[in-house]
């Protein structure tokens, strides 16, 4: 299985494998911030994070698993250098 490098910019590095993605993003950096996604299934390795779900927002540490339906607004800003895996259904 590789790792195919699809983005990189001032916000982190996104990667493809297969059928799921696996991003970093920098602290103070913001990824999502829209309501026009597909289902996504993300899993948090590594640091923290501000998750917003609609008006709702929380902090979270990794480990940890977060959903956010189709067409939903929500954000995820981190809190600290980051990491973590993305499905999109």
């Amino acid at each position: 299985m590789s790792l195919k490098l699809i983005k990189e910019n001032k916000k982190g590095k996104n990667y493809q494998v297969e059928d799921f993605k696996i991003l970093y993003r920098y602290k103070n950096t913001i990824a999502g911030d829209n309501s026009k996604n597909q289902k996504e299934l993300i899993y948090l390795i590594t640091g923290s994070a501000e998750i917003t779900l609609k008006n709702s927002t929380q902090v979270v540490e990794a480990p940890v698993k977060i959903e956010f339906p189709a067409n939903t607004y929500h954000k995820i800003k981190a809190l600290t250098d980051i990491s973590f895996i993305l499905w999109e259904k």
